[in-house]
This record gives structure tokens, sequence and C-alpha cells, in this order.
């Protein structure tokens, strides 16, 4: 009976879903409410009539949750999209520590209704998220600002989902703050500091205060990590570090949630007795989760330690199931859009896979291996290695399909991963939180932190160089074994109606087949991607695992071309280049050039003839000189051979002064890029050279559309890709167009089996 609750939550968060889905017939929902329960009382009274309890809570959980959605929906939300691409003076007040950027502060504030004519609003004031202008210091939780603004809805950039995103947060707008056109400064930007820190936001300013703490005394990249192990801040982890915690399924210990409140609490618990610890935890809770960033999957924790907290003060036994359907309902509650948090998501599904079915599957996989093995040590061992395996596959198997859906990939290395640093990660979390508080032990602790702190990174660079343990559901190996992963959570629900004893080792071993054929498929594959780099070109030619090459390492000015770089080459384990071709010298096709000859070593690297000088060049040839790096100045006109390595056929285009062309072609796969061309030195080229391909990579200044249209009759491309997005338009002259400022990476895969 206990459990209904959990079922009601379920049916609540399916009905939440729909709406949310189609939001346009809220109202409806909301006018026709009446009837709806009716409907769902009439259902009610029938289940209960044939004796099916679960059908009640269901059919309540229906109602109750799209009723609930359409009205929040219409209430809360809709009111301020009346706000969009509307210019208006707004009074609020800061809610969190701003991201700092070259120009410009992003900030969530806490937006006054009467500032902005919302007066009827049902609340004193909304949340949004956006971006103010740099102050002499910081703004910080708890001051006061009017600015002028333009509210906004934000877009999908690069294939990421920023309002959903932000909404799942409770920010319901975004907003920019207008610009004088002459000075260009603020048009009107005032802020008052708080005199002191409000009681709401002391665990933000303690939280900063620790984090400032351990970046002092800790070397820089153990710092980084202790500090988003504890309170969830990756602004000063290492990005290779975090990639490679990424890739071996451990991007959970620096994403705090569940796990470190329950390492928090088991701290708590082992300092004092368990009557007092209980108290000493509601406060800790308290205070940690708005120190710990106050994510959906936090709260989520919270309400689950509260609740079993205080049924143990009440002699009661605490039901995990019904404490995770409690604190969804409460988070779902408080705000619908928590549903699409990718961390709640994560965090309910792989707590729910622990809860239910960890102690079935460790029974099933090594009941019969306790048995056997002597003494009470060993047993103890073997009882923190079965569940400790038992909790992973489940927690892993449960996500999947999250995990699929928003990066494409699983890793099986989370198995292995979490077996070699969990126990660790837990000694660490203690320390630090003592580090913290005991300034008196820090240097103790350091001495033991560190080298803690590196067997982790060690652990995940090591498995992370194992790459037949990350499946791609692009891949036809790679969907064959998530499907075969689904299937273990089939054979695990239905339990009672198969004999897991023979069909989960089958199915674990189709996993091992297929994991196999994944390795061998990738090991004969080559990687085409067109990186993400604002209105500057970067393509790097990846394969197998032998080899890579670059074509251009430009960017936009606000990106950072080498961290996309050393980020791909970490991801597939390269730590040099074979070669570099440069279709232009400049800032956006040759940007990051010298460090990348500098700090990576590189082959060889060709450049287009005639390069005017410029600092870039400049750079270039003295990172070449200091390297010995072999530099190749392409003089040849026209459409010539170029061995690249994983691809049949390379041809450099030149004939034009300070830019080339490249063109890769492989079976079906054809590439062309003439990003680096202006318009009349594209016009220029295909009068000297008749270029035609299916796919073609063009600059995105289009001001004279006859050129561009000359251009697009003699090339005939099928599809047309840009660096930067063309208006709102999906196809240019009838050609279908494709942005990586919209969808982010393209790769193209060319299979050589």
């Amino acid at each position: 009976m206990r459990r209904y609750l959990f079922y009601f939550a379920l049916a609540f968060a399916a009905a939440l879903f729909l709406v949310l889905q189609f939001t346009e017939y809220a109202p409806v929902l909301v006018k026709h409410s009446p009837l709806i329960l009716l409907l769902a009382v009439y259902g009610i009274y029938l289940a209960r009539y044939f004796g099916k309890p679960i059908v009640i809570c269901i059919l309540t959980g229906l109602a109750a949750g799209g009723i609930y959605t359409a009205a929040y929906h219409t209430v809360m939300v809709a009111p301020l999209d009346a706000l969009c691409e509307r210019t208006m003076v707004m009074q609020a007040e800061v809610r969190a520590d701003p991201d700092i950027y070259d120009q410009n502060q992003r900030v969530e504030v806490k937006v006054s209704c009467d500032s902005v004519g919302l007066s009827s609003y049902p609340g004193q004031s909304f949340s949004a998220i956006g971006y103010l202008p740099l102050t002499e210091e910081p703004l910080s939780p708890g001051d006061q600002v009017q600015v002028l603004v333009t509210f906004y809805q934000p877009t999908v950039l690069q294939g990421f989902d920023r309002q959903r995103y932000q909404m799942s947060n409770g920010n319901f707008l975004s907003f920019s703050y207008l610009k004088d056109k002459e000075t260009k400064e603020a048009a009107l930007f005032e802020a008052e500091k708080a005199q002191e820190t409000p009681l709401f936001y002391r665990p933000q300013a303690l939280a900063r205060q620790f984090g400032s703490y351990i970046m002092e005394h800790l070397p820089e990249r153990e710092g980084g990590f202790l500090y988003a192990l504890l309170l969830g801040n990756r602004n000063y982890l290492d990005p290779l570090d975090q990639q490679n915690l990424q890739k071996v399924g451990l991007s959970h210990i620096i994403a705090v949630s569940g796990l470190h409140l329950m390492f928090l609490v088991g701290l708590i618990y082992r300092l004092f007795s368990r009557k007092i610890g209980v108290l000493v935890s509601f406060i800790a809770i308290l205070f940690f989760i708005p120190m710990a960033g106050a994510s959906p999957s936090i709260i989520r924790a919270g309400i689950m330690a509260t609740l079993s907290g205080i049924a143990f003060l009440f002699g009661r036994e605490s039901d995990g199931q019904t404490s995770l359907g409690a604190a969804l309902l409460v988070l779902l509650c408080i705000n619908p859009y928590a549903l699409f948090s990718l961390s709640l998501e994560l965090s309910f599904l792989s707590t729910f896979g622990i809860l239910r079915y960890a102690g079935r599957l460790e029974h099933t996989l090594f009941g019969k291996l306790y048995v056997l093995i002597p003494g009470h040590i060993g047993k103890k061992f073997a009882h923190a290695f079965g569940a400790a395996v038992s909790c992973s596959l489940c927690a892993m198997l449960f996500t999947t399909p999250i995990l699929v859906s928003t990066f494409g990939y699983i890793t099986l290395l989370s198995i292995p991963a979490n077996l070699m640093i969990l126990g660790i990660i837990s000694i660490i979390f203690g320390l630090g939180v003592f580090f913290c508080l005991f300034p008196f032990l820090t240097g103790v602790l350091v001495h033991v932190l560190v080298p803690l702190i590196d067997y982790v990174f060690w652990c995940a660079q090591t498995l992370g160089t194992q790459h037949w343990g990350i499946l791609y559901w692009e891949e036809t190996s790679g969907r064959l074994a998530v499907l075969s992963i689904l299937l273990l959570i089939v054979l695990i629900l239905a339990h009672r109606y198969v004999y897991p004893k023979i069909s989960i080792p089958l199915c674990c071993c189709f996993l091992i087949a297929t994991t196999g054929y994944a390795y061998y498929l990738h090991s004969n594959t080559t990687r085409v991607t067109l990186h993400a780099v604002g209105d500057g070109q970067m393509i790097s030619v990846i394969d197998g695992f032998d080899s890579m090459s670059l074509i251009d390492c430009g960017c936009a000015s606000n990106q950072d071309g080498m961290a996309i770089l050393r980020e791909t080459m970490n991801w597939y384990g390269f730590s040099e280049l074979d070669s570099v071709i440069l279709t232009a010298v400049d800032k956006a096709h040759a940007r990051n050039i010298a460090q990348v000859l500098t700090e990576i070593p590189v082959s060889h690297c060709i450049l287009p003839n005639h390069v005017k000088e410029s600092e870039t060049l400049t750079d270039l040839m003295q990172a070449a000189e200091q390297t010995g790096i072999t530099l190749t100045v392409w003089e040849k006109a026209g459409e010539s051979a170029y061995p690249l390595p994983g691809i049949a056929q390379t041809t450099l285009i030149g004939g034009i002064d300070r830019k080339l062309g490249v063109r890769l072609v492989d079976g079906d796969f054809e590439l062309l890029t003439l990003h680096s061309m202006t318009q009349n030195m594209l016009d220029a080229l295909l009068t000297s050279t008749p270029l035609q391909s299916d796919r073609v990579i063009l600059d995105n200044s289009f001001e004279k559309q006859d050129y561009l249209q000359r251009a697009l009759n003699q090339l005939q491309p099928t599809e047309i890709i840009l660096s930067t997005g063309y208006g709102a338009s999906d196809t240019l002259f009838d050609i279908p167009v494709r942005s990586t400022n919209l969808v982010g990476d393209l790769t193209w895969k060319i299979p050589h089996l």
C-alpha cells in the first residue's frame, strides 16, 4: 500500500509531460477541468469496484497532473510570453553568482513584476537569466540592479535546447541589456551592492568562501576537482580531466546529487549518535542544497534523506521507492518544467533502478558465490563487491535510454571505474569537508587529498584509453549493444516470467559480442567532423585509432579552438597530428595555428601561396621554426591530389592567392570546403576551375546574391553547410542548408571494412 504514492507520482509526471509537449492546449484543459475530474472520479469508482487500487492511483495521478500543469502554465508561464521581444526598464535582485565573460556577466535574477508591468501576476517576482554589463566587483546574491533590457526566449544553439534547460531550473525568460549606439556602453544600468548578504543567500556565500579556500591551499588541478566534488562548481576543473571522467561514466561524481548527500549524511551519522545525527543532518541538508546549486537532483536527494530521517524519528520504516515518488511529486509541483532537467532524469532513474532491482540482481549474480567464500571478512568484502557491481549495473541499465537520447553514446567503463574509485571518492569527500571546516588540519589533509585525487585522475585517464567501452547509437554495433542493455532491463523487470539465470547470461554474452564488433568497426572507420567554432572553420579527419589530420584550426573570437581540438584529440586518444592543411592564414582559419604547432607534434603543415604579412603568419613562421615542422606552400593551380590518411581521395584546389579549397571523396561520401573564399574569389575560382560537389561548405557572407546563385548553379550541391545560420531559412535557392551554429558538430563516418 505504501508504494501507491509512487504510482501516483509516475502518472502525475506522465500527464505533466504530455501537457508540456502541447502547451497550446493548456487553456482548453483548464476550461474543461471539471469534466476531466468527473471522468477521473468515474474511472476511480470503476477501479475501486473491481478492486484495482493501482488503477485508482494512476487515474488520479493523470487527472491531477494534467490539470495542475495546464493551470501552472496558463497562470505562471503564459503571461511572461507577453514580455518577449519587448524592451523595458527591469528592476531585479541577483539570485546567484554570475558567470564572468570578457564583455559581460551572465546572471540569474529575481525580476520585480511591477517594474515590467505585470501587476496582475500571481507572484511579486519571477526568475530570469541573462546578460548584464561587467562591474568592478562581480555582482553577488542580494545585489539590486536597474537596467534597460530586452526579454526573449532562448533558441536551440549547437543542438542544445537552451529554453528547456533554463525553464527546468525555473528561469522562464532570458534578457540582454541594451547598448548605446554611440558609446557602446549600457544605455541604462545601475547596481546597488547589498549592505550584507541576505539570510537566504548566505549558503551561497559560504560555498564561495569554501571554494576560495580550496583553490588557495590545493594545487590548481586537484583543487578544481575537490571544488566540483564538494559543491558542484566545475568552473575550475581542467576540461580534459572532466572529459576523462565523462568517458568512463564518472560525471556523476562532479555533479552534486544523491551520492554526495549520502556521503554527507553518512559522515554525520558516524560523528554523532543516530538520533542526534538525524537532527544535525536536517540542518546540514538545508544548507548543503543551496550551497551545491539547488539543482533538481540534489533537491530530490534532500527530500528523500529528510523523509528517511523523519521516519526514523517516529519509529517507522522508511520505504525508498515511496520517498522517491514523494520527492518527484514535490519537485514537479514546485516547477513542472523540472521534468526536463537531465540531472533529475538521470538521478531518478538510477535511484529507482538501485532501490527496486539492485538487491535482486545481486542475489542472482552473486548469491551462490557468497556461500562458497569462507570467513567473515571474506564474505564482507564479497558482499561489498557484489553490491557495488549490482548498483553500478542497475544505474547504468536504467539511465541508458536517457544517455543515448541525449549524448548518443553510453560507456561500459562506468562499472570498473565505479569499482575502482567509489570508495576513494567517499574518503575524499569526507576529508574535503574537514578540510573546509577545520583550517588547522589543512597542512596534513593537503598531503592526503592530493594523492587520492591524483589516483582518481589516473583511473579516469587509464580507463579512458579503452575505446571498446564506448558504444555509439549511430553505429549498428552500438545500437545492437544498447538494445541488448535495454533487453537486460526488460529481463530484470520481468523476473517472474523468465528464467534469469539463463536469459541474463545470454544477454550479457550478446553484449560482449556486440562490444567487440563495435571496437572492430571503430578501428576501421574514418570520421570527418566539422566542428562548431562560430564563423571560423576546423575540420578533423580521424582514421580509426591510427592517425588524425586537421583542415584549418580557426574559430570565432568568442570560441576557444585550441580547447576544442584538445578535447577531440583526448576523446579519440591522439597526442599528435599527421597533417595540418590551412585554407587561409587568418583568424577564421588559423587563429590557433601557432599554439597547435608549439604544443602538439605535427608531421606536416600546408598553407596557401602568396599569403600576406600578418600577425597570424608571423606567429606561424616562428612556431614552425621553433619546432622544426615542415611547411609546404601549395603553389599548384587547379585541383591536385594530396594523400590524407583515412580518405580514399583528397585534392587541394589552388590558383587563388592566399586561399585553398579542399575536397574529400571516399565512396558515397564527398565534402568540398570553399569556406575561406570571398564571393569574388569563389567566382574567379569557378571560372578558372570548374567544380561540382554534392556537399559544399561555404562562408555565409552572401551580399552578392547573383554571384552566389551563379556559384551554386555550377557547383550543383545537394546540401550546403554553413558555419553560422543563414537567416531563419533552412534552404538556400531551394537547396537544403545545415548550420553548425544550430545543430553543433557535424560528423560523417566512412567505414572501411
